[in-house]
């Protein structure tokens, strides 16, 4: 089951999309306007799974919204269908610019409504690595890196990021525990790119505990330091009394010896143009 955030000044319309939508299995969630909307994605909750979002709203029109969704790690990987009663090229252009990947003219047709649907949902979950992080996945992240790495004059940095002793960390703790300590690192990460970033930085969950993060070569510092230093107090909590203590914990090697580790931490690759 998806969820989509249905975002319309009209409740007749909202109603209708909710009414042609829910028979195909999707939880529909409504707001009224821009503010509510930035609001509803704002909260510490897992975010909709796709936004249909009108052009002409009220106060924060649909073009603002889109553009903050953009600014925001934790939400710029979501798709956008908008909706429009208007059909210039000028309109879509500025709307794609802003973020949209699709557009319905209104009135539409459910049939129509439900197809574009669809086919922003597929792509989205061929691209989106799991939903343990919401983040983008392996194949957006090779999107992404191509578009920042086009320009060999750019200003452009890759930082390449991970869970430190995570396998054993597994193998000691479960992969339960595993997966909120994935959370856990994806959460200092946004949290990092939202203080020390740029607004179009951009986030990804390649696959286990390993993230990418495009930058600029000014913030790589910033951003690392600020991850690291902010998992690292999450850390101790996901260890026994005993292994915070030592600063360590035991855990089995591929070779099947007993060994001790220290804990979890975040390290970081990166690769830049700048010239040496």
């Amino acid at each position: 089951m998806s969820r989509i955030l249905v975002v319309d000044d009209e409740p007749l319309i909202v109603e209708i999309i909710a009414e042609t939508l829910s028979p195909e299995g999707h939880e529909i969630q409504k707001v009224y306007n821009g503010e509510d909307a930035i609001k509803f994605l704002n909260r510490d909750q897992e975010p909709p799974d796709l936004v249909l979002l009108d052009l002409m709203l009220p106060g924060m029109d649909g073009l603002e919204v889109s553009r903050q969704m953009q600014q925001d790690a934790r939400l710029n990987h979501i798709p956008i269908i908008m909706l429009t009663a208007k059909t210039a090229t000028y309109d879509r252009k500025t709307g794609y610019q802003k973020g949209a990947d699709d557009y319905i003219t209104k009135p539409f047709d459910p049939d129509e409504l439900i197809l574009r649907v669809r086919t922003q949902l597929q792509h989205l979950h061929g691209v989106k690595d799991t939903d343990l992080t919401n983040l983008p996945g392996a194949e957006q992240v090779q999107v992404a890196i191509r578009e920042r790495t086009a320009d060999p004059e750019g200003d452009w940095a890759i930082v390449y990021a991970d869970i430190e002793n995570f396998r054993a960390y597994n193998q000691a703790y479960s992969f339960a525990q595993g997966n909120k300590l994935v959370q856990k690192a994806a959460s200092s990460l946004i949290k990092a790119i939202e203080e020390k970033g740029n607004a179009d930085d951009f986030l990804g969950h390649i696959s286990g505990s390993e993230f990418v993060v495009l930058t600029s070569i000014d913030k790589c510092q910033g951003i690392t330091e600020r991850a690291g230093e902010l998992f690292s107090k999450l850390v101790p909590d996901f260890f026994s009394k005993q292994d915070q203590t030592k600063g360590s914990f035991t855990s089995v090697s591929r070779q099947g010896d007993i060994v001790r580790l220290p804990l979890v931490s975040l390290s970081f690759d990166i690769v830049d143009n700048s010239v040496d």
